[in-house]
């Protein structure tokens, strides 16, 4: 019983060590998990409901009310539910990449797939979203959030986004940002 207390007490002054994304309803019960985009005054969400992305003004995400907070895993269920994951890009040299739950597809000077594994987490000392991934063809690399208040730009052609990543594919890094969107 001491125990659960305890555990109770950390989770309690420490939240941030098991969160990962908000989850907000509408004035019509509908449920809107946030992306963590930006474009055009619009914010991005999935609707829980039918699945979709939505561009939400962002005046109109102000009336919303956070319902919850999803954990790193369960925001991540629900991204692989819906066929949503990681669209990045960067520049030095110009690349694009797909990533999503098993698999790293990179578009640069070299271009290929390759299956991945996916380690997912909070960081305890910036209270961010982190997914870490690898592969056996040594590609490794990280995806992380920053602040929203930071938002990530790699291309004007791109939503802005609170994902940036890093991959280190075969010994070269790669650096730029992410946002999520249907793969």
């Amino acid at each position: 019983m001491k125990l659960i207390k305890l555990i109770w007490l950390i989770l309690s002054v420490f939240p941030q060590l098991i969160i990962a994304q908000e989850v907000f309803t509408d004035s019509y019960g509908k449920e809107y998990i946030y992306l963590g985009s930006t474009q055009n005054q619009k914010q991005n969400f999935l609707n829980t409901g039918n699945g979709s992305i939505e561009w939400i003004n962002i005046s109109t995400k102000q009336n919303m009310t956070q319902a919850g907070i999803l954990s790193p895993s369960d925001f991540w269920n629900k991204l692989t539910q819906n066929s949503i994951g990681f669209h990045a890009s960067g520049y030095e040299p110009f690349w694009d990449a797909k990533i999503n739950q098993n698999q790293l597809q990179f578009i640069s000077e070299k271009e290929g797939s390759t299956n991945i594994v996916i380690d997912l987490k909070n960081s305890s000392l910036t209270d961010n979203f982190v997914a870490f991934f690898h592969s056996h063809d040594n590609i490794y690399g990280f995806i992380r959030s920053v602040s929203t208040e930071a938002f990530c730009e790699a291309s004007l052609d791109e939503p802005a986004s609170i994902y940036e990543v890093y991959i280190d594919y075969q010994g070269k890094i790669f650096e730029g940002c992410a946002y999520l969107d249907k793969l």
